[in-house]
């Protein structure tokens, strides 16, 4: 039978060649402590804190508690997020697009392939960028690239069906 490998998920550990530094932290993780009491599955209450903890964050979608762990026998204290506080906006920035059609003969020579010659000017938050934008037999392409927004621009201005960022 092949041999199959287990993601992380599966088995809770990462697949990675271990060191000797790993294996002794991954050990000491995987043995339980000596001060506490091994939870069983036949428990059917919890009393104090950790059953408060426990069922603080079930039903509420307003509140997402972080455990609290424990590190020298102290607890850290639990820190709950609230949904109740506004969110930071983020800022739509101003877009403006000028497009103006260019004669290719003109501008390129007599002996050009190119069909179609349009300068895009496009303002985001105050500054302008300038883009010249080709179709020839290489089709639709910015003098940034293909994937430039300005041949989006161009196309929608010429007719072409084009998805405008």
């Amino acid at each position: 039978m092949a041999k199959v490998k287990k993601t992380a998920a599966v088995t809770g550990v990462r697949n990675v060649k271990a060191s000797k530094k790993s294996a002794k932290r991954i050990a000491k993780k995987a043995a339980p402590a000596k001060d506490r009491k091994p939870v069983t599955a036949g428990r059917k209450s919890r009393t104090g804190t950790a059953a408060k903890r426990a069922t603080a964050g079930r039903g509420s979608t307003k509140r997402a508690t972080r455990a609290s762990t424990t590190r020298g026998g102290s607890t850290a204290k639990v820190k709950s997020i609230s949904a109740d506080r506004p969110k930071a906006r983020v800022a739509v920035p101003a877009v403006r697009v000028v497009v103006k059609p260019l004669e290719p003969h003109a501008k390129c020579g007599p002996g050009t392939s190119v069909q179609y010659l349009f300068r895009v000017d496009e303002t985001v938050d105050g500054r302008t960028t300038a883009h010249l934008v080709f179709f020839d037999r290489h089709g639709w392409y910015c003098e940034h690239g293909r994937n430039c927004p300005a041949v989006a621009h161009a196309k929608k201005y010429q007719g072409h069906i084009a998805r405008a960022s």
